[in-house]
């Protein structure tokens, strides 16, 4: 199993490749002064343009292309890549240098491929593993932007914790010309709010046909794919549509302590129902070494020490099942806009005014919050009056030190999906938010040493339609993502399909902090976080509270050394 990539755009003409990196042999692409290599699918568009990855023509159903036309080709390369934007989807890195030079790097909008930039004082270098980079060293780590991370689930924007190295965002596009590299948006999850006037059962459909081809797509690239089946919804669907198009789907249930990690009832009625099989696995403590790093090939420390039990368990099944790629639900929660606020009650007031319609939101949003309607009528009120109801990133300050959190909040957010246009409905910039935090977990680890994971409900033409549905949709007869149980109410057993409740791994991760409470708080007191002035220790000062009320505060020390492994890591220690 191997993956990866690694573009070096010369900024001189008389430069020359500097090895491949990781890589050690000649270019798999080379055209004036590019240089490519790839262990990633390469599909050739013309002598000029290379597309990393894999790319499918819009269909029903869709087309994987491995080819290229020299006609085509150059479609492909005008107008912004519109033609590539507009009628082809995947998981790729298209790369196109210019009869004048100029270069052009994009990434398409579902991100299943990441690509992290570093930019040299004689050559722009783009990688889909940031190892190849990077190292670890004293220096490797950007403090101030790790801070920003802990400090808010929105703050993260195109520079990582890692120094010199960003991230392109999906959908961006890195122009290297005249020896100078800058940064354009060719699309945009505010290009597709428009709203989508058909009606409620004409949406269902659309949405099935569209999750059924794109799913099953991507699985038909695989012949062995393991899935993570909780007997969720979005998981549930992806089982349903992947499993017709691939030649092997193993459904993989993860067992915690407790009834709400456990469950088994509802993945084996799935199981049962769709006819695949199912394996489960109980998270285990003896997997569990705080002390080393979480993820470190992620440029953030974005992943939970509760990982590495899943991590453990996933490589037993990859050998045993030979597995060439994971699938998850991963993103349905934000990509079917699963919002439990007043937010579509302003967006169906902002569009259609005082009518009688908008009563049936106000009571659509009492069901599914709980609420009565005159605390529904406040909130939606108070929403308003700030920032026009638009999404406002939220900041933790607990565990920082407390000047550093406050001028962090004072910056704000940094990436450009919280930046919409004026006229946005409020639901839309929410709807924007959930999709920009999904694409944190979709790289699950090193593509050069694990099969990948694809989390197909990214599919742009899945995340374009679920954009142009008005809010107040979503939540119909008081349901979350209404319409996608309605798409799925037939392929799906009731018990899935009218599920609202869901388990997890909360109680696992609080066995772990209750039985490394004093490794934990020792390795922050001792740590490069608190060194670098990052960690306020007033948080590990605090009496434990063992009921409900202390539960924020220790998934909040278990997330901060999280941190402090993988900047360990990163540091060299």
């Amino acid at each position: 199993m191997a993956g990866g990539f690694r573009i070096e755009v010369a900024l001189r003409p008389d430069l020359p490749p500097s090895g491949g990196g990781v890589f050690a042999r000649p270019p798999d692409f080379q055209t004036g002064h590019v240089s490519l290599w790839s262990d990633e699918p390469l599909v050739a568009a013309g002598a000029s343009a290379v597309l990393i990855g894999h790319v499918f023509r819009k269909g029903q159903p869709s087309l994987r292309v491995h080819h290229f036309d020299d006609a085509t080709a150059q479609q492909l390369c005008a107008d912004r890549a519109s033609a590539l934007l507009g009628e082809y989807w995947g998981g790729y890195v298209f790369v196109h240098v210019g009869r004048d030079g100029a270069v052009h790097i994009l990434r398409d909008p579902s991100g299943a491929l990441p690509c992290y930039v570093r930019r040299e004082v004689d050559r722009v270098i783009g990688a889909g593993t940031v190892g190849d980079l990077a190292l670890p060293g004293p220096a490797a780590v950007d403090f101030r932007e790790l801070a920003r991370i802990l400090a808010s689930g929105d703050a993260r924007g195109r520079r990582t914790c890692l120094a010199g190295i960003d991230e392109l965002i999906a959908g961006e596009c890195l122009v290297v010309e005249d020896g100078a590299s800058r940064t354009e948006s060719w699309w945009s999850p505010f290009d597709h709010v428009a709203q989508n006037d058909a009606g409620s059962a004409e949406l269902a459909s659309m949405l099935r046909e569209t999750v059924a081809d794109c799913v099953g797509t991507w699985a038909s690239c695989f012949s062995s794919v393991l899935l993570g089946a909780s007997g969720g919804l979005d998981s549930s669907i992806v089982a349903a549509t992947a499993n017709p198009r691939t030649a092997r789907l193993t459904g993989l249930t993860l067992v915690g302590p407790g009834s709400d990690g456990d469950e088994r009832q509802y993945s084996r009625v799935l199981a049962h129902a769709l006819g695949i099989e199912l394996r489960d696995a109980a998270y285990d403590l003896a997997q569990i070494e705080v002390e080393r790093a979480v993820a470190p090939h992620l440029p953030w420390p974005v992943a939970p020490i509760f990982k590495q039990s899943i991590e453990a368990i996933h490589r037993l099944y990859e050998e045993e099942l030979t597995i060439d790629a994971h699938f998850s639900g991963n993103g349905g929660d934000g990509i079917f806009c699963s919002i439990r606020s007043a937010i579509p009650f302003l967006d169906r007031f902002l569009t259609d005014g005082p009518r009688p319609s908008l009563g049936v939101t106000l009571r659509d949003i009492a069901l599914i919050t709980g609420a009565d309607s005159v605390s529904v009528l406040r909130h939606a009120w108070s929403r308003y009056r700030r920032f026009g109801g638009r999404h406002v990133p939220r900041f933790d300050r607990s565990g920082l030190e407390h000047r550093l959190a406050a001028e962090l909040e004072d910056e704000g957010a940094t990436h450009p999906w919280l930046f919409p246009p004026p006229s946005t409905l409020p639901g839309k910039t929410v709807h924007a938010t959930y999709l920009m935090r999904t694409h944190k977990s979709i790289e699950l680890y090193p593509r050069a040493s694990a099969p990948p994971h694809v989390a197909p409900l990214h599919a742009q033409p899945i995340v374009e339609l679920c954009l142009s549905i008005p809010t107040w949709m979503w939540i119909e007869e008081g349901r979350n993502r209404a319409l996608a149980r309605s798409a799925f109410r037939d392929l799906l057993p009731p018990l899935i399909v009218n599920r609202t409740g869901k388990g997890g791994p909360g109680d696992f991760h609080l066995l772990i902090y209750r039985e490394y409470r004093d490794r934990l708080h020792a390795m922050l007191r001792g740590g490069v976080l608190a060194k670098a002035g990052i960690l306020d220790p007033a948080l590990l000062d605090e009496p434990e509270d063992p009921s409900w009320r202390g539960t924020p505060r220790r998934h909040r020390i278990l997330a901060l050394a999280a941190a402090e492994s993988w900047a360990r890591w990163w540091n060299g220690r």
